[in-house]
């Protein structure tokens, strides 16, 4: 699903909801898991709200958006222990960027994986990224039907995960955030490896 995130960029902090959706996702990841010294990527970084909130407690962080404009949003914060890659994930960034040539203790997307082309592909990209052990944890808009535009159903994101390999797979409805379309629900995913 191709769309054009710079235009967002500039002004997408200003949204409550998005503020809302990482607050609310950086919370439900320090109740799952130790942050602290992880080697993480943040997969869909956007301007890096996540981002920031993870690195005072995390090792380093890979901060990956396809955005220009996003990672530029990112830059601003200047943030030591962060790597901005500005690409798409790909098996090809993977076995040529630098930043990708150690295996990551936790990967994150916050609100991602229901807007790439090809999930599948992707979360199979992540798993290869991960070391023995390692979590991968997305959030997403759920998805009524599989037919939605945008977000995913919790079967849906069970069946990637399995799929790709993940030892342990769990879905669950994680929060809902006040839009001016109405209380959204959110669903989270979790494999690890």
């Amino acid at each position: 699903m191709a769309q054009n995130w710079d235009e967002y960029a500039a002004e997408w902090e200003n949204d409550e909801s998005t503020t809302a959706f990482a607050h609310n996702v950086f919370q439900q990841l320090k109740a799952l898991t130790d942050l602290d010294g992880k080697h993480i990527l943040d997969f869909g970084c956007g301007t890096g709200l996540l981002t920031q909130l993870m690195s005072p407690l995390a090792k380093d962080i890979v901060a990956l958006d396809s955005s220009e404009a996003m990672i530029e949003e990112l830059d601003k914060k200047e943030l030591a222990n962060v790597e901005p890659v500005v690409d798409a994930l790909s098996r090809g960034l993977v076995a040529q960027h630098p930043a990708f040539r150690k295996q990551f203790d936790l990967v994150v997307a916050s609100s991602v994986c229901g807007y790439v082309s090809d999930v599948q592909h992707s979360v199979d990209i992540v798993y290869s990224l991960l070391d023995v052990g390692g979590l991968f944890v997305l959030w997403d808009w759920q998805a009524t039907d599989t037919q939605s535009e945008s977000g995913l159903t919790q079967d849906q994101i069970s069946a990637v995960l399995t799929k790709a390999g993940f030892a342990a797979v769990e879905t669950q409805q994680a929060f809902s955030i006040q839009t001016q379309d109405g209380l959204m629900p959110v669903v989270m995913g979790i494999g690890r490896k």
